[in-house]
This record gives C-alpha cells, sequence and structure tokens, in this order.
C-alpha cells in the first residue's frame, strides 16, 4: 500500500497539463546542471580565496615582525646608551664617578643624561627611569620633569625574577592598556652582579600603522602577547573573539610563524622580539564565506536567469500547443458566471473548431432563454401591482371625495376640505396609469398627501421635515417606492414611542445617482432582524419575495427590475434611536431613455 502510494505521488505532476510538464522538464534540464556547476564553483572559489588570505596574510606577518625588531631595537639602542655608559655604571673594581662624595653626586650629569634621551625619543617613550645600586637611587625622567628617590630594593629585581641577584634580566612585561616596560639589568662581566637597571615604558601606539596594516580584513583581529599567551595590547576596544584552544596550541608549539585553520577561522601567529612577544591575528570564517559568496551569487543570478528563460520558452512552447483548448476552457468558465460576450470569433478548422462551433451556438441559445426569462419576470411584477391597483375602483372614490371636500367646503369647515383634497389626490395619484415612471417631484407630492392624512391622526405628536435639492424633481423614479417607506415609519417605528415623533425626508443628487433618505426617530431594529432585512434586499431582483401588500421588498425589487442590480434600498438602523432607509436611483430626467 505504501508503495502505491509512493507511485501516485511521483506520477501525480505527470497527470497534470501538457504545459506544466513541458514547463517541470525543461526547468529540471536547465536548473540542475547549474546548480551542481554552481556548487563546485563555489567550494573551488572558497578553497582558492583562502589560499590566497594565508599567502598574502604570511607576507603581512613576516613584515610586521621586522617593523616589531626594529622598533625595538631602538628602545633597546636608547637602554645600551645608558647601560654602557661608564660615568653611570661602575668599572670592573665597582667605582662610579664621585662617588666618595655622596649619592647626590653626578646628579646634573644623570639628570641632563635621562632628559636628552627623553627628548630624543618622547614620541615613542613616556618615561625612562635608572636605578643605581651603588647610589640605591631611582632616577625617573617623564613629561613633567627629571626626578628621584631612594630605593633600597633594585625594581629590576622585584618579582622574583633574580632572586640571587646574578641573573641578568631582559624582559617585556605590561604597565597599561597602552603602554608597556622593557626592562634590562646591567651585570657585572665578572660574576654578573647587579649593578643597575633602565626601565623603559613605551606607548603601543607606535605599532599601530604596522598592526593597521596586519588588519586587512574588516572583520580580523590583531592581538600582542607575551610569551607566555597573556595579552599585552588590545588595540580594539571590544572583547576578542579568539579561541583560547587555538592560541594555546600556536604559542606552546615551536618558536617559528604559522597558522592554523579551523571552523571558528584561520589563526595566525608569529614570534618577535627573540620570541618575548607573538603578533597573533585571527581571521573568521564569515570574511572567508562572504568572498567566496560573491562567485555563489553570480552563480545564482545566472542559475536564476536560466531557469527563468527556461520557464519562459516551456511556456511558449505550451501556449502555442494548447492555446485553443485553453481558450475554450475559459470561455466555458466564464459562461458559469453568466458572462455571455465568451463567444469564440476565429473558429479553426480542425477537431477543435468542431467544439467551437457547438460552443458558439450553444451560447446564442443560452442568451435567447435568459432574455426571455427575464422579460417575462418583468411583465409578472408589472402584472401584480397593477393587479393591486385595480383591488378597489379609484374613480369611484376620487369621485365621491371630491363631493365630501364640496359639502365641507360649503358648511364653512376648510379644514376637512384639506384632509379630503389630500385623500382625493392620493386616489388621483393612483389612478393615472399612463406609465410606471413619474417625477421625483409627483412622487414628493404624493407623499406630502399621505403624510397631511396623518397629521389628521396625530396632530402635533408629529414633526416633518423636508430637504428637497434644487433641480432633483424632474428626475425618474419607479411609481409609488417613497408611500410605503414612509407607511412603514409608522406602523413599525413610530407607533408605542413616546414623545414627538420625527420624520425627515431628504433629497439630493450625488454625482450620477439620486438618494432619497427617509429617516425616522422611532424605535429601531434589532440587530438579528435588521442582517434578515439587508439579507432579503441584497438579493437579485428577479429572486426577492414579494408579499401581497406592496412592502419593501416590492419596492427595492422594483427598483433592480428597472435600473440594475446596484440600485436599490439599503437599510441602517440602531435599537431605540431610529432607522434610515435610503433609496438609490440613476439621475435620468424626464423623457430620456431608462437604462436597460
Amino acid at each position: 500500500m505504501e508503495i502505491r502510494n509512493m507511485t501516485r505521488r511521483l506520477q501525480f505532476p505527470f497527470q497534470m497539463s501538457m504545459r506544466y510538464k513541458l514547463m517541470i522538464l525543461m526547468v529540471i534540464i536547465a536548473v540542475l546542471p547549474l546548480t551542481l556547476v554552481t556548487i563546485f564553483a563555489a567550494k573551488t572559489t572558497k578553497h582558492s580565496l583562502s589560499l590566497e588570505i594565508i599567502r598574502s596574510n604570511e607576507s603581512r606577518m613576516d613584515w610586521a615582525a621586522k617593523y616589531f625588531d626594529e622598533k625595538f631595537g631602538q628602545l633597546h639602542s636608547v637602554a645600551y646608551s645608558l647601560l654602557m655608559d661608564n660615568n653611570l655604571f661602575p668599572n670592573t673594581n665597582g667605582e662610579t664617578i664621585s662617588a666618595s662624595n655622596g649619592p647626590e653626586t653626578g646628579k646634573p650629569y644623570i639628570d641632563e643624561k635621562l632628559r636628552s634621551l627623553y627628548v630624543a625619543n618622547n614620541t615613542n617613550i613616556a618615561s625612562i627611569s635608572l636605578y643605581l645600586n651603588a647610589k640605591q637611587r631611582l632616577y625617573i625622567v617623564d613629561k613633567d620633569a627629571v626626578r628621584s628617590t631612594d630605593q633600597k630594593v633594585n625594581p629590576a629585581l622585584e618579582g622574583g625574577e633574580s632572586a640571587n641577584n646574578h641573573q641578568t634580566v631582559n624582559k617585556i612585561v605590561k604597565s597599561t592598556h597602552n603602554n608597556f616596560k622593557l626592562i634590562r639589568s646591567m651585570n657585572r662581566f665578572e660574576d654578573h652582579e647587579i649593578l643597575g637597571g633602565v626601565f623603559i615604558e613605551a606607548r603601543w601606539n607606535m605599532m599601530d600603522n604596522v598592526i593597521n596594516m596586519i588588519h586587512s580584513e574588516p572583520n580580523s583581529e590583531v592581538l600582542v602577547l607575551d610569551a607566555q599567551g597573556n595579552l599585552m595590547y588590545n588595540p580594539y576596544p571590544v572583547q576578542t573573539m579568539m579561541d583560547q584552544e587555538m592560541l594555546e596550541k600556536a604559542l606552546h608549539g615551536p618558536m617559528e610563524p604559522g597558522f592554523i585553520e579551523s571552523k571558528q577561522g584561520i589563526l595566525f601567529y608569529q614570534p618577535v622580539v627573540s620570541a618575548n612577544l607573538w603578533i597573533v591575528k585571527f581571521i573568521p570564517i564569515s570574511y572567508v564565506n562572504e568572498g567566496a559568496s560573491t562567485t555563489l551569487s553570480f552563480s545564482f543570478y545566472t542559475a536564476m536567469v536560466s531557469t527563468l528563460l527556461a520557464i519562459i520558452l516551456s511556456v511558449l512552447i505550451a501556449y502555442f500547443t494548447t492555446k485553443p483548448i485553453i481558450r475554450l476552457t475559459r470561455s466555458m468558465k466564464a459562461l458559469e458566471h453568466l458572462n455571455f460576450n465568451v463567444g469564440v470569433d476565429k473558429v479553426r478548422s480542425d477537431e477543435i473548431g468542431t467544439l467551437e462551433r457547438r460552443f458558439n451556438s450553444m451560447l446564442l441559445k443560452i442568451k435567447e432563454l435568459v432574455q426571455i426569462e427575464y422579460k417575462s419576470k418583468i411583465e409578472k411584477r408589472t402584472a401584480q401591482l397593477k393587479a393591486m391597483q385595480a383591488q378597489i375602483n379609484p374613480h369611484f372614490l376620487y369621485n365621491a371625495l371630491q363631493s365630501i371636500g364640496g359639502v365641507a367646503l360649503s358648511r364653512h369647515a376648510p379644514e376637512i376640505y384639506e384632509y379630503v383634497r389630500a385623500l382625493s389626490e392620493l386616489f388621483r395619484y393612483t389612478i393615472k396609469m399612463k406609465s410606471d415612471l413619474v417625477t421625483v417631484a409627483d412622487e414628493i407630492e404624493h407623499v406630502t398627501n399621505y403624510l397631511q392624512i396623518q397629521k389628521l391622526r396625530f396632530q402635533d405628536m408629529i414633526h416633518i421635515q423636508m430637504d428637497i435639492e434644487e433641480d432633483c424633481g424632474h428626475y425618474e423614479l419607479p411609481k409609488f417606492i417613497l408611500q410605503p417607506i414612509v407607511e412603514n415609519c409608522f406602523v413599525h417605528g413610530l407607533e408605542g414611542k413616546m414623545g414627538q415623533w420625527i420624520i425627515a425626508i431628504r433629497v439630493e443628487k450625488m454625482m450620477d445617482d439620486i438618494e432619497i433618505s427617509i429617516e425616522d426617530n422611532g424605535l429601531g431594529i434589532d440587530e438579528v432582524r435588521l442582517e434578515d432585512i439587508r439579507r432579503q434586499l441584497s438579493r437579485p431582483g428577479e429572486d426577492q419575495v414579494i408579499g401581497e401588500s406592496m412592502g419593501m421588498n416590492n419596492v427595492n425589487s422594483r427598483i433592480k427590475l428597472i435600473f440594475g442590480q446596484e440600485y436599490g434600498m439599503f437599510v441602517t438602523s440602531s435599537k431605540g434611536a431610529g432607522t434610515t432607509v435610503k433609496v438609490v436611483i440613476p439621475a435620468i430626467v424626464k423623457g430620456e431613455e431608462p437604462l436597460q
């Protein structure tokens, strides 16, 4: 069962359309070899880049070692100029200049000697100190002045390096972050007894030029360590990323320059100053990968372009091969959405052309059937409206009301006459059956007569607001669409409400449409009922349910059937705050051809 499912999954891409098969095949042919070439080129480039980095950095490290030896040779020369001065250190008999005259004898000479050396080298040297065992005195010169102090213990012997006072001291120690000390002792030739020492505090920034030259890669690090691996100088403010195991492996091996490659990067090490110091440089593997990524990116873009060309070629081949079938398929899908303008214009002469001719014939028959059905529904709606209008004898009622009005006027009852006149105008408007379309002015006059009769019932309890925009009276709209909406305001919105009733009617032109808003301050509609009304009103005109009375659905259906599905009624309401019904129709002047 699992083998069968796997077989089906493998066959699935080839069971799709011919266009898809050609596309997949050509993409595989183009991408697979190019991908292999790209991977091989990336690995080769990475290896070549690593070799180039190693060769260039070995050369830089060797040059830096020579620079370090030269700079430290200059510092040693300063120390030798003091150590080899016979006026400062004793001869073989251990005598010094003017030693018999006390410890301060020869101080001017010593001060001048130290000052001249400091002034000549103060760019790289922070201070120079001289200790004389015979005087047990330490002389110091720096940027401030030359000073001396009594000191019984030679500073060169501190730390236990020369416990027997007969061992030569020659070392470099860390002073501060930016300085280091060069310490050298003066030993008698015969017995190696220490006669004194020189202490030079130098600035590391004298090495910054060569360190910056070594720091050729953006993410690399360059450090200066002592022979034990302790950090002597870090020119960067951030903490080093070098692996301690790699450092120990490099510094505890032979005193020779070299490098170590690892997953983290490449570590270069170079002994300097007779192996008293080490220059260490670390290049992270990200730099190597970044250099190789350029070639990889070029190969990737080349692959993408080739893939795109292959896709375009496959699409063109599939397109011209399957074009007639796809065209017929799209026409059939469009027909599902009642789009009848999808007939095939250029009919082929082969078997597919036969299908296209049959499709065009079927499309014409469907269009004819839809038009017949549409006209039938419009006629049905018109017949229903006329049947409702014919339920009473409007002529008889109109004449009777006119007679009643005349009697009321003769009996000096003008108020009764006005209400009878309004009622008779309602029926007169009903019997005008020449056209289903009237002007906005006629429909507003009909609604005004209806409201006048309602005011007879409710007196001052009801307040009517009319806001009819100028030049809107001559536009056409279906007959009897406003009075049912106003009637709903009384039946469903205002009856049962305490306080004054307000009905506001507003007519205005918005772009190419006429908007008629009928608003009341009645009880409002709850959310469930409002959603049901909106759902019913959103249906196509021919699908709405028409009751026996001329209600909202009837009005909305007539508007949609006459003007189109984008027009009709829209209801907004809040429970306890009133209801607004908006009627939207196209702005068509009376006498123009209405929309179909």
